[in-house]
């Protein structure tokens, strides 16, 4: 019984001991350290989630953007394609233009020419009119002198045979 004894104050002194050893600086160290433990693992896990739900954006928007560049390059050869055609019919349109303006200018001068020409031609008729209208004038006159003096005259019989 004595080793019961024995063993039960040194039962007694281990609980003693252990009861006194919780409340010592090395144990509070260590229940802090086993908190901050569980502190982290529950932060740890919402900065997973976190970081999933960043990734998960990151990728939808790394995609979003290679459609975006696609349909952006798309476009631009489209644009550049119809800048070409739009600048091959604006040479197209400056050569015809040249050509109009030479074919214009040919007949503006041709225009002067013939104003000139009919100009001359008008005043070469006008003097030819007024030379006829005295001519008829004349004509009258005689005519109106020989209707005065109308008689015979044998010279003119003469004339006639």
């Amino acid at each position: 019984m004595a080793r019961f004894g024995a063993a039960a104050a040194a039962a007694a002194c281990l609980l003693a001991f252990v009861q006194s050893a919780s409340n010592t600086p090395v144990h509070q160290v260590i229940q802090m350290l086993t908190e901050m433990k569980s502190k982290g693992k529950i932060s740890m896990e919402a900065e997973k989630k976190t970081m999933a739900t960043y990734t998960e954006w990151v990728d939808d928007r790394v995609t979003e953007l290679g459609f975006e560049i696609k349909t952006a390059s798309s476009d631009i050869e489209e644009l550049s394609a119809f800048l070409d055609k739009t600048q091959a019919t604006i040479d197209d349109l400056e050569t015809k233009l040249g050509k109009l303006d030479a074919d214009i200018a040919q007949l503006e001068g041709d225009q002067k020419k013939a104003t000139t020409q009919r100009d001359t031609e008008n005043d070469e008729f006008i003097k030819a009119q007024e030379d006829y209208s005295e001519s008829v004038d004349a004509l009258a006159a005689a005519i109106q002198v020989l209707k005065a003096q109308n008689y015979d005259r044998p010279q003119a019989e003469m004339m006639l045979q």
